[in-house]
């Protein structure tokens, strides 16, 4: 199943989501057992039905998991950037980089102020990366809309981890407080 066409979206990085919102309620309206006054088939179908259309919105209503099933819907396997030597040399050191810079953080007096900042500028790289990706996917350029994919994954999870920091560090202020 295509969540593009189940949600009537034409088959891009950039969607509507107020036509995604309004098409995944109608097609609950019309599928959810719950909703349903007539039988037209089975509670059970109803109910696998109204799962695929929750799990088709899910994906396409964020852009990280839209990302990545446009790229599974382009390839059959996802070209990997480890095909690529220089490619992966390049990014384990940026990653490496980000790495060190969160334990450097760690280490200041006032980390929350540069935990934070460093999380905002994380996010505007994010914006960077994803209008790459849309345009090597306008391009039909998948194996650098891959690759960029892959940058997009790992900056996610080095968000995460400095939120987990920021967290931290929070609860700890409020303890001390």
């Amino acid at each position: 199943m295509n969540y593009f066409n189940l949600f009537k979206l034409s088959q891009k990085f950039n969607i509507d989501k107020k036509k995604l919102i309004k098409n995944f309620y109608k097609l609950q309206k019309k599928y959810h057992p719950d909703m349903q006054k007539k039988k037209k088939m089975s509670t059970e179908n109803q109910l696998l039905i109204s799962i695929k259309i929750n799990q088709g919105f899910n994906i396409l209503k964020n852009r990280f998991t839209r990302a990545r099933y446009l790229l599974k819907l382009k390839t059959k396997k996802i070209l990997s950037p480890k095909d690529n030597n220089y490619y992966q040399e390049k990014t384990l050191k940026k990653q490496f980089k980000l790495h060190e810079k969160i334990q450097k953080i760690k280490k200041k007096s006032n980390s929350y102020i540069h935990i934070d900042k460093f999380i905002k500028k994380l996010k505007i790289k994010l914006i960077l990366y994803f209008s790459r990706f849309n345009q090597k996917i306008k391009e039909k350029k998948i194996n650098y809309a891959s690759q960029i994919f892959y940058r997009i994954s790992f900056i996610y999870k080095i968000i995460k981890k400095a939120q987990n920091f920021k967290n931290k560090l929070i609860k700890e202020n409020e303890i001390q407080s």
